[in-house]
């Protein structure tokens, strides 16, 4: 059974917002840590340029790197049409960078929608969803959506699946966040299992670690037997988020995310290896 390691670089956005790292050292960095890729979050992407894109890929591929996916963080969840249709355009704007830059998936959400029109918003995410994947297919590009809670319109695997479905198209899988379905399945593990059918990419979550690779909230056991249980084959994404536990100012949760990504990378490495 084969396995590809990444990470998004939202593991260090805070050590991005203050200058310490830019788009060429995030690819450096992962390279160090011994990653075969590399998922961007959008915002930390330096330029659009064509001559930069292709000079961040040529960076990734030198440093033995694939781009994994390319992360808009876009909104269906609008009441305005303009806003949906211009979250459409950043998402197809996603998708023409991963293009350029060689990445098969580009990582989207459904929405956040106002609180109280989940119900009468959920068609129109699934409408402009379509249109997303319509423009995808056109580029060989899979739309991999993520669960998310925080008042989204998928904050569990049964909402997931029937998105999945409504939409319909074979250029929209899911990103399976081992994390989202927490606090909302009565069991997120079940949930994750139910969820693999239509699972292309994963974001592996990791809150709090210490130096013994003991992390919080989450069994990342149990998530790997669910992975290799359902002979996944795709992209792993470690995504890790201890620097949102950390009381303090943004340099503290900088030095967090230098100090801890690689102990969860360590972590992360020691379960593939058990698992597959």
């Amino acid at each position: 059974m084969s396995y590809k390691l990444s990470a998004i670089t939202w593991c260090h956005h805070y050590s991005f917002e203050l200058g310490k790292i830019d788009d060429m050292g995030l690819i450096d960095l992962y390279a160090k840590e011994g990653l075969g890729g590399i998922e961007f979050i959008m915002e930390h992407i330096k330029s659009f340029d064509k001559g930069h894109l292709l000079a961040l890929k040529k960076r990734a591929n030198d440093n033995g790197l694939e781009i994994s996916a390319i992360s808009p963080g876009n909104n269906f969840g609008n009441e305005k049409d303009k806003d949906n249709k211009s979250n459409l355009e950043y998402v197809k704007k996603g998708i023409d960078t991963a293009e350029i830059m060689g990445a098969a998936n580009v990582r989207v959400f459904a929405g956040w929608p106002p609180q109280g029109k989940r119900e009468e918003l959920l068609p129109t995410a699934v409408k402009y969803m379509e249109e997303a994947a319509l423009y995808a297919e056109k580029k060989g590009i899979t739309l991999v959506l993520e669960p998310h809670n925080g008042g989204g319109f998928l904050p569990d695997s049964a909402s997931s699946i029937k998105f999945i479905e409504d939409v319909n198209s074979p250029y929209v899988r899911l990103n399976l966040d081992t994390g989202n379905y927490l606090g909302h399945d009565k069991d997120p593990y079940e949930g994750l299992k139910n969820s693999m059918k239509y699972t292309l990419y994963c974001h592996l979550k990791v809150h709090t670690i210490d130096k013994s690779g003991k992390t919080s909230d989450f069994d990342l056991d149990k998530v790997f037997q669910v992975l290799s249980g359902a002979d996944y084959r795709g992209w792993i994404a470690l995504e890790y988020e201890g620097q949102e536990f950390l009381n303090g100012e943004k340099p503290e949760k900088s030095a967090n995310e230098y100090e801890y990504f690689p102990v969860a990378v360590k972590k992360t490495k020691e379960l593939i290896k058990k698992y597959y």
